[in-house]
């Protein structure tokens, strides 16, 4: 593979993740926790030297897939709703200033909506999806999977959220697997299989 493709980085800065590949294209870098002394650490990998190409060209489109996420999360985000919570919760002390949250309607205790509404029936597919979920993943797949898929937590916090229970950081390629452990569970329960991100193909 030529040296010069691990130079085109597909990646750019996240501040949600803790591994990056330089600008350019020299050192695949992670930021872990320093036992000894509490603090965050720079460990660099020198591409081509102590990581080779293969594995910096898969880790940069992994890391390439969470800026995707992220930016369709952030595109998908209300800014106006935003800046008005940023605004109340940079002013607690004005008793005038109402919270952004409770001026959303809350349909639900709306005493027709109690009286006359009906239960709505589940979707077969997303029950399936729930008892593969409760029957056939461990404690900690069930976290993971409610964590990211349920509140949107993006996997790179949850990481950081595991060293202060365990004290040990996973590495992003370790979460990466747990999440794809579980879809490929979900999927087998359909008779698919999950769809496997393509890797480059090796020139001569």
């Amino acid at each position: 593979m030529k040296s010069k493709e691990t130079k085109k980085r597909k990646s750019g800065y996240n501040p949600n993740r803790a591994c990056y590949l330089t600008a350019d294209g020299k050192y695949y870098c992670f930021e872990i926790l320093d036992i000894d002394t509490g603090r965050m650490v720079t460990q660099k990998l020198e591409v081509g030297k102590d990581l080779s190409q293969e594995w910096t060209i898969f880790l940069d489109e992994s890391d390439h897939d969470m800026d995707l996420n992220d930016r369709y999360q952030d595109e998908l985000r209300d800014h106006l709703f935003d800046t008005k919570a940023a605004s109340y919760k940079a002013d607690l002390d004005n008793k005038d200033a109402v919270d952004p949250w409770d001026e959303l309607a809350d349909k639900r205790s709306n005493p027709e909506n109690i009286l006359f509404s009906e239960p709505e029936s589940e979707n077969p597919q997303v029950a399936q999806v729930r008892r593969v979920i409760d029957g056939e993943c461990t404690e900690a797949q069930q976290d993971l999977f409610y964590s990211h898929f349920g509140e949107g937590t993006q996997l790179e916090e949850i990481r950081q959220t595991e060293v202060e229970h365990t004290g040990k950081l996973p590495t992003a390629q370790a979460m990466t697997n747990r999440k794809n452990k579980i879809i490929d569970k979900v999927a087998k329960s359909f008779g698919v299989e999950r769809v496997k991100r393509r890797k480059s193909a090796k020139q001569d």
